[in-house]
């Protein structure tokens, strides 16, 4: 009995032996993962697709990065299964978004425009009138503007009543002086040239600053006449002033409606010159250059514009101080006014 017991000890014991080396077989070497063995797959080869891994869907799986410089972050992570997929991209097309125009920094445009003014000549000696000459008078002006520059040239003429005195010198050798009106007396002809700098705030929408320069030349021609008691005859002066000015004025934007317009300016008349032509020493005015004294002058319109038509109310007025004597000669103080309206047409 006891070698019978003993013997089935043993047999035990050398089954469990066995048992624990073939456990021991079984587990993975130190560092091998604890995942079971994989069965070869018949459809390894169509499954997973080619960059996904088993238990990942393919529409999940990451392509294959691109290069660095190709890098770009992806707007919308369901683009990159569809296009695995072969299947159209899944982001909406973007939006259409309306240009603004930006604004006109440098405009450049022109216009044309004719005005037809009230003329008044005025010269004063002693304190009293000498000459008033009143009249029409019509200008035809190109302006332009290029960017915060603007030039404007005119063309100006007509023919005014003359009012004032005619002179001569008696055999005593003293000067005598008779009422004299002509309907017709004067002929004016004459141009205009000015420069101006625009200013224009960014804070001011509707207004901007105009710094300028400008010259006038002109031919005063007074005709020959008869009264019934004497020839008079007629000379011509011709004159050239000089102007620095400054002035405030609106802004056109480009609504096609109607749209008011206003301009103010003020300046002086520092450089002035005038020559008559008449030579004749008797003449206490004729044949010599003066120089008449700094005056002021002033400017201002007001009207509408529509579309590229514009109608404005125009008044300008210029004065010169009573130049010194030159010779027996002198021009007394005096001043223009103009009063009128004007039309144009921008392009």
């Amino acid at each position: 009995m006891i070698r019978r017991s003993t013997l089935a000890v043993l047999l035990l014991l050398s089954s469990q032996l066995a048992l624990g080396d073939d456990w021991q077989s079984a587990m993975p070497p130190p560092g091998a993962s604890m995942a079971p063995s994989q069965q070869p797959n018949p459809y390894a080869a169509a499954w997973p697709p080619p960059g996904a891994s088993m238990g990942q869907p393919a529409y999940l799986a990451a392509p294959p990065s691109p290069p660095a410089a190709q890098l770009a972050p992806n707007p919308n992570a369901f683009d990159v299964g569809w296009t695995n997929w072969g299947g159209p991209p899944s982001s909406p097309a973007p939006p259409v978004v309306a240009a603004v125009p930006a604004p006109l920094i440098n405009p450049h445009e022109s216009t044309w425009y004719y005005r037809l003014e009230t003329f008044h000549w005025n010269e004063r000696s002693g304190g009293a009138d000498f000459v008033n000459e009143y009249g029409p008078i019509s200008t035809v002006g190109y302006l332009h503007r290029s960017g915060i520059e603007r030039f404007r040239f005119e063309l100006f003429g007509g023919t005014v009543a003359y009012d004032g005195s005619a002179q001569w010198v008696d055999d005593q050798n003293l000067l005598q002086s008779e009422a004299f009106h002509q309907s017709n007396g004067t002929n004016y002809l004459g141009c205009r040239g000015e420069y101006d700098l625009l200013i224009e705030p960014t804070a001011w929408s509707n207004l901007r600053f105009v710094l300028g320069v400008g010259n006038r030349f002109w031919v005063r021609d007074l005709q020959d006449t008869v009264t019934p008691d004497l020839f008079v005859s007629g000379y011509q002066e011709f004159w050239w002033t000089f102007y620095p000015y400054i002035g405030l004025e609106t802004k056109t934007s480009d609504d096609p409606g109607l749209q008011f317009v206003g301009s103010l300016r003020a300046g002086f008349t520092p450089l002035n010159f005038q020559y008559a032509t008449l030579t004749d020493p008797d003449y206490p005015r004729g044949g010599s250059v003066v120089y008449p004294r700094c005056g002021f002058t002033a400017q201002a319109q007001f009207g509408v514009t529509y579309q590229k038509f514009s109608a404005t109310a125009y008044v300008e007025l210029f004065t010169w101080g009573e130049s010194a004597v030159v010779g027996d000669s002198y021009q007394p103080a005096s001043q223009m006014l103009v009063i009128g309206g004007q039309i144009g047409y921008t392009f």
